[in-house]
């Protein structure tokens, strides 16, 4: 009897009917664009009043799944990577995770970008990701137009895998990734460190180039698992001091 009752759904009424929406929406195969029904309509089904359909309906937009316009029906929404970014970098601010797990993250999910993008990207890819390796070589000395140039060149391979599931990950992660990037920068600041920087970099460009996926995962590995050293030697230097 009580496993009975610990199962009870014991959320509002507004955000079971929510759950209920979503189902339709799946259900009836909708798609980004597509309208649902009147509110009066949501309201039948549900059995529920106008307030409770508006408050999910709110609830839904609020999570980026629908779009609210006046005097017009909802709509159903398309995936906004924006949704996340607040999140992730609230988590950051906060320090309910750290630079250092940011990377692990990355590295797990951008080996496998880099390998998909050597066999899928387009030659304009290609171009584009010699172009910011060259713009990142100009701007060494400039840490934050870097950083940019370093997202956007690892966001440029998340494009070239053809997957928008990957696009979707990394794109909230900019702000996270940007200071994970300065961070690492800090960690890394010789010349002989900013050299090698820019040949991970040239090195994962190169194998994207040739359609080697091996040499592309093998070189996206190595970059952040140096990345990652560094910041690790970097942090026990910081500890140890008086």
């Amino acid at each position: 009897m009580v496993d009975d009752f610990e199962a009870l759904d014991r959320r509002p009424l507004y955000a079971r009917v929510a759950d209920g929406i979503l189902k339709m929406v799946s259900d009836q195969g909708l798609r980004p664009g597509d309208e649902l029904p009147s509110e009066a309509d949501l309201c039948s089904r549900a059995d529920v009043s106008r307030v409770v359909v508006r408050g999910a309906l709110a609830h839904l937009a609020g999570a980026g799944h629908i779009m609210i316009s006046n005097g017009r029906k909802a709509q159903v929404k398309e995936i906004n990577p924006d949704v996340l970014t607040n999140t992730f970098s609230h988590g950051l601010a906060t320090s309910q995770f750290s630079v250092s797990k940011v990377l692990e993250v990355r590295q797990g999910i951008e080996t496998s970008t880099a390998a998909l993008a050597a066999e899928n990207r387009t030659e304009a890819q290609a171009d584009q990701l010699i172009s910011l390796c060259d713009q990142m070589e100009r701007e060494v000395g400039a840490p934050q137009a870097f950083a940019d140039l370093d997202y956007r060149f690892h966001l440029a391979i998340a494009e070239a895998t053809g997957n928008p599931l990957y696009v979707y990950i990394v794109k909230p992660l900019r702000e996270i990734i940007k200071h994970s990037i300065t961070v690492g920068r800090l960690a890394q600041s010789s010349d002989a460190d900013q050299t090698r920087i820019l040949r991970d970099h040239r090195a994962i460009q190169s194998a994207i180039f040739r359609g080697d996926s091996k040499a592309a995962a093998e070189a996206m590995q190595a970059h952040f698992s140096a990345a990652g050293l560094a910041l690790s030697h970097h942090q026990q230097d910081q500890n140890n001091d008086p």
